[in-house]
């Protein structure tokens, strides 16, 4: 089986780091440098009967990863998250509002290999 670079380790990245102004911190880009998955979450304008359902199927996904062992962090914050995070039993993760690319990216590094991650082949129906 070959290793996804991303294993084990998942960014909830808000909708502004995901789709930056010019000059705006690109949270794709200091993912995809660190080793990151991500998670996008809606946008602030979306209407807030979609952006509720949006943010439980974003929670029900945490919520999976996190039973898994992977790191979870939250890059910026969206209105909502904690309550639906909050429906499926697990808490916000830890986050960082990045000033900049680098701080992201330093951030990102920073943070410890998940220890008891689950590999997907030992996982019922996991095989490469």
């Amino acid at each position: 089986m070959k290793r996804d670079d991303r294993a084990f380790r998942v960014a909830l990245v808000a909708d502004q780091y995901v789709n930056p102004p010019r000059g705006g911190v690109d949270a794709i880009a200091a993912a995809a440098q660190t080793g990151w998955g991500v998670i996008q979450l809606p946008a602030d304008d979306y209407p807030a009967a979609v952006a509720r359902r949006l943010l439980f199927e974003v929670a029900e996904q945490a919520e999976e990863f996190a039973r898994h062992g992977y790191d979870l962090v939250l890059v910026g914050r969206r209105n909502g998250l904690a309550g639906a995070l909050g429906r499926v039993g697990i808490g916000v993760p830890d986050r960082i509002i990045p000033e900049s690319f680098v701080g992201l990216v330093e951030f990102l590094s920073s943070r410890p290999s998940p220890e008891r991650a689950v590999p997907f082949d030992s996982l019922p129906g996991g095989s490469a």
